[in-house]
């Protein structure tokens, strides 16, 4: 007989689970759990929780059990990977743990997603760019263009700290790979906003972007918003944007 437990609002994380990857050389690895960002749009935090991050050594164990099967890519997974260790007992920076990672036999190459723009620091530009393993991309969502609606999103960072963070990146890696999300048609969103996000995509030169047609998720604030876009001219703005990703 099976019998399952179900847990209701717990902050645990349950480790040793069982796993079933799809391909045999590579696969995900979740660093961390839940998101403290609430942007304005997206319901994660309220049905995944806040931030909880893995032990340290409980990460590194996964992965040497992983390299030891033959995998040798891993995508490090986390709403926000910036944030991983801040909550930790003892805390330690995700730029740290990729050292130790790195440090694994085994593993050639290391991959991330997602860093939040508000906060990817210094400290893991600089280890990206002394590293053999970590591979030279960056998918780093810049959602709008404009620093109005960045703001009503709760994006907490500028379309000019945005831009000053691509600069670092670049300066650093000049061979990086950078690709973004992008949500258009958000409530209130102008044609001059619009226009600002074109302007972005223009000087990152993005080598993909996901696009997305703003839709409405119950429970968030951006839901019950004024000034819902119309859908022909949401639509009229996707296709434009689409056509200069394509460029």
């Amino acid at each position: 007989r099976v019998v399952i437990d179900l847990w209701k609002d717990t902050d645990m994380i349950v480790e040793d689970l069982p796993s079933d990857r799809k391909f045999s050389f590579k696969t995900g690895v979740n660093i961390m759990y839940g998101c403290n960002n609430f942007c304005s749009y997206c319901i994660v935090p309220y049905v995944r929780g806040r931030e909880r991050s893995r032990n340290p050594e409980d990460i590194i164990a996964e992965v040497k059990a992983l390299a030891a099967d033959g995998v040798v890519e891993i995508m490090l997974l986390g709403q926000n990977v910036n944030s991983y260790g801040k909550n930790l007992t003892n805390p330690i920076s995700f730029a740290q743990l990729l050292k130790e990672i790195e440090k694994i036999d085994g593993i050639e190459r290391i991959r991330f997603m997602t860093s939040h723009p508000k906060d990817l620091s210094q400290e893991l530009i600089d280890v990206m760019k002394d590293s053999t393993k970590i591979c030279r991309h960056l998918h780093l969502p810049l959602q709008s263009g404009s620093t109005r609606l960045l703001k009503i999103m709760n994006r907490r960072y500028t379309k000019e700290s945005y831009l000053d963070l691509v600069e670092r990146i670049r300066t650093a890696m000049p061979d990086i790979s950078l690709t973004t999300d992008i949500i258009v048609g958000f409530p209130g969103e102008t044609e001059e906003d619009f226009l600002e996000t074109m302007d972005v995509v223009r000087k990152v030169g993005y080598e993909s972007a996901f696009t997305f047609l703003y839709s409405k998720r119950t429970g968030t604030p951006a839901a019950t918003m004024e000034n819902q876009v119309e859908e022909a001219v949401a639509k009229e703005r996707f296709d434009r944007l689409l056509k200069l990703v394509q460029e």
